[in-house]
């Protein structure tokens, strides 16, 4: 743990050296293969994760056993917090994407670290209240966006901060996505996303460059997504 800067690490901000250090004595950092499954859900907690390289997936089954996909995860994120800090079984599955390095803390010695650094629990403040936030953005969409407005505002999304480079006049997404993937981020099949894409596609909207998305016009794009809610 020596070896890590745990200061590129968001939760960790500002943190005073001293705790940094107890960071360092509590923590251990594992490697996971991908595909491999990080968290089982309605298991016991009995850790929190952050993400030191590599990208995992947080998903739920229905009783149909359709995917949802909650969000993707890479390095400098967390998850597994909730269900240590409110002591609960865990509410989705966790599965690395990517080979992943992780550090891993005990749910005690967290919860501790917790009670004793107001730096550390404000920075999980704002995480998580910037989780709810989207949480809420993705219901107000399948609540009142059309499948087209769902697919655009998520490429929209998945190119905010770090998600996106400058590619001519538009925006490159980072990662790459199959239209599995997509459909699970947005709760639907590959059938109607694929046609959504076709769509934007068409529009000249977004396109296509060795696999990765090129939103070709985000200003364009973002008209779309204010237009489509009341659209459904």
């Amino acid at each position: 743990m020596a070896s890590i800067s745990l200061k590129k690490i968001p939760l960790f901000r500002n943190l005073r050296a001293s705790d940094l250090n107890r960071v360092r004595a509590i923590a251990k950092v594992q490697e996971f293969s991908p595909g491999s499954i990080i968290i089982n859900k309605t298991e016991k907690a009995q850790h929190m994760f952050l993400v030191l390289s590599g990208r995992v997936k947080i998903f739920c089954y229905s009783n149909a056993r359709k995917r949802k996909t909650f969000a993707y995860l890479g390095a400098g994120e967390f998850f597994g917090e909730m269900a240590v800090i409110v002591d609960k079984d865990r509410s989705a599955y966790v599965e690395a994407v990517d080979a992943c390095r992780l550090i891993i803390i005990r749910k005690a010695d967290f919860r501790s670290l917790l009670t004793s650094d107001a730096r550390l629990c404000f920075n999980l403040l704002k995480a998580v209240s910037e989780r709810l936030r989207r949480a809420d953005e993705e219901i107000e969409s399948l609540l009142f966006r059309n499948i087209l407005g769902r697919v655009a505002k998520l490429i929209n999304d998945l190119a905010k901060g770090r998600g996106s480079k400058r590619f001519r006049d538009g925006l490159l997404l980072r990662q790459k996505y199959t239209h599995q993937e997509l459909a699970d981020l947005i709760g639907t099949t590959r059938e109607p996303l694929s046609r959504a894409l076709a769509m934007l596609r068409r529009a000249d909207l977004v396109d296509s460059q060795n696999g990765l998305i090129h939103i070709i016009d985000p200003k364009k794009l973002q008209n779309l997504i204010h237009t489509s809610v009341g659209a459904a």
